[in-house]
């Protein structure tokens, strides 16, 4: 089962960031979605939770539809 995560963008870009790649589904920065304004980012991983990911919400795939849904990540195109 796949598990999804809502991170500050901050947790990747920061000098002393803790995230390992290896340990996700996401294998770079570049692979991620991020929020309308850049500040969260979703990261997803399958078995174990990684221990860097630990005390954060963690969401199914059916919950992070409806995360998605929202207007902090989702902008619709004027035509």
């Amino acid at each position: 089962m796949v598990t999804y995560v809502i991170i500050d963008t901050a947790e990747i870009t920061d000098e002393n960031s803790v995230i390992d790649f290896s340990k996700l589904m996401n294998r770079n920065a570049s692979m991620l979605r991020y929020s309308v304004n850049g500040s969260k980012a979703l990261v997803k991983y399958k078995g174990e939770q990684p221990s860097f990911l630990s005390g954060k919400t963690t969401y199914t795939h059916g919950e992070i539809k409806v995360e998605m849904a929202k207007s902090e990540w989702y902008t619709e195109i004027e035509e």
